[in-house]
């Protein structure tokens, strides 16, 4: 957090509000509350606070920009994805399609039928996109031309038939980037497998297709929801103005600002690149999972904010340092309107890591929270895969460097219907030891990789886990160290 959004985020705290009108510095606060220490700091950081305030402005405007309507257009996020993919097959050579598996107490044809519905609600399942090289049209699908593939098996076929429908490859300019197929199943229930490239959807996109397929099939009406077309024209529009202009020069001096992590062995800078990329997985228990859980309840925080701490702690052990930006993969839906957008919702917010030498888990955590509140009260919504200011083409070239080092994703998966299910189910990962067994996977991955990644999927009964690796900059034997960290911070933290 800046020294002024630190200062502002002390005076809000004693309700003294700050507010700009018409150039000028406002500020409301209760009788006697504004001291005279506080006056003159309000004095000597004016231009910087009066920066900071046009700024959090500048997001609030964003985050209100509401919907306009208009002809069908790629999203500046799908601008960026697509320059990231630079137009190999979605895909290659890892899956990155969201698949929404979902298994319900109707037939075959019932399913097929709420899917259709689903689909033809759905601009974002439609589209379909051409590019010349340099540009990318989107194009919509008709709905009457979307096909649901048919399949009889047994649960267990199913299961394993869907995994494998749901890892076929989606072409990024395919004639359909959304698949469907419905698995009747003994006793007139049904499994039902839609996959959908990650550039059309998102890991809401699932939870929010589930459940009105769901909704369909009780006979209930569908939750009211923008189109993802309208909400991204008008995204666009905000940050193509004064107020984008503002937060991109915000977040293009901050990223300036920050210092670059080099690996502790072979001192290469942990800059993104292409090359081979590892993937370790592994799976936290649910005995381990609930710790967490109940260590978050008592810090009053959430599960998210334990894992990244714990994560970020780890990197500063590992790399010898304090201070370090993070990316942290975030959600648009911050609003009831937004809450049922079905698209490619979501985005990276940039986050100041600060771990003091010596200092206690939970200061650091405070610290944490913070800073990733200042980074939302300010938030662009760029992707992870850029530096946090190139939130739409033109504001940096395409072998532009990034230069944080690593990315942290929690999510929750799961509806509020599935996570009944499972807690009313045998916990499976029981007898599962911690620290974990980890399984590694080596990949060529042609697009660019960051140094570490890791991912957090809060399964409801336990936790899947994976760190990623781009060993172009992070040898093996600095990948075994930096898991052993990981899992000592781990132990620290909630031991087993």
């Amino acid at each position: 957090m800046t020294p002024v959004a630190a200062l502002i985020a002390g005076l809000e705290s004693r309700g003294i509000l700050l507010s700009l009108a018409s150039e000028e510095l406002r500020y409301r606060s209760p009788k006697d509350a504004l001291t005279g220490t506080d006056r003159e700091a309000l004095r000597d950081n004016r231009a910087a606070i009066l920066e900071y305030l046009k700024t959090r402005a500048a997001a609030r405007a964003l985050k209100a920009a509401g919907a306009t309507q208009g002809p069908l257009t790629p999203s500046i996020a799908q601008e960026m994805w697509w320059r990231f993919a630079g137009g190999a097959e979605e895909g290659k050579p890892v899956v990155l399609n969201i698949p929404m598996v979902g298994k319900f107490a109707h037939n075959a044809a019932a399913v097929t039928a709420a899917i259709h519905q689903v689909i033809a609600r759905y601009d974002a399942l439609r589209a379909r996109f051409e590019s010349d090289g340099e540009r990318l049209t989107a194009f919509l699908n008709p709905a009457g031309s979307f096909e649901v593939e048919q399949e009889e098996a047994d649960p267990d076929a199913a299961a394993q038939g869907s995994q494998q429908f749901c890892s076929r490859l989606n072409a990024i300019e395919g004639t359909w980037l959304t698949r469907a197929k419905v698995f009747a199943l003994p006793g007139g229930e049904s499994l039902a497998a839609i996959s959908s490239a990650h550039m059309i959807a998102d890991a809401g996109t699932r939870n929010i297709v589930l459940d009105e397929i769901h909704t369909i099939l009780d006979g209930g009406a569908p939750a009211p929801s923008m189109l993802y077309n309208d909400y991204s024209l008008a995204e666009r529009a905000c940050l193509a103005g004064p107020q984008g202009d503002q937060l991109i020069n915000h977040w293009r001096d901050w990223y300036r600002s920050q210092p670059g992590m080099k690996a502790p062995t072979t001192g290469a800078p942990l800059l993104w690149g292409n090359g081979v990329r590892v993937v370790r997985n592994f799976t936290m228990p649910g005995r381990v999972r609930d710790k967490v859980v109940s260590f978050a309840e008592a810090m009053k925080v959430t599960p998210f904010l334990v894992y990244l701490t714990i994560f970020a702690i780890a990197m500063a052990r590992w790399a010898g340092m304090e201070r370090f930006p993070l990316r942290v993969l975030g959600d648009k839906r911050t609003s009831l309107d937004l809450s049922n957008t079905v698209g490619l919702m979501f985005c990276a917010d940039a986050v100041a890591i600060h771990v003091p030498a010596r200092a206690d888990f939970e200061t650091v955590l405070r610290g944490i929270l913070a800073e990733y509140d200042a980074s939302l009260a300010t938030r662009i919504p760029s992707l992870h895969f850029w530096a946090p200011h190139a939130v739409r083409p033109g504001i940096e070239p395409r072998e532009h460097e990034n230069k944080i080092p690593a990315v942290f994703n929690y999510y929750s998966v799961g509806t509020a219907r599935e996570n009944a299910q499972k807690r009313a189910t045998p916990e499976p990962s029981a007898a599962l030891p911690w620290p974990p067994e980890v399984s590694s996977v080596a990949q060529t991955w042609p697009r660019r990789s960051s140094p570490l990644f890791l991912h957090v999927m809060d399964m409801g009964h336990d936790v899947q886990m994976s760190l990623h690796f781009f060993q172009g900059v992070v040898s093996p034997a600095e990948q075994d160290s930096f898991a052993a960290l990981l899992f000592q911070v781990f132990a620290e933290t909630v031991p087993a």
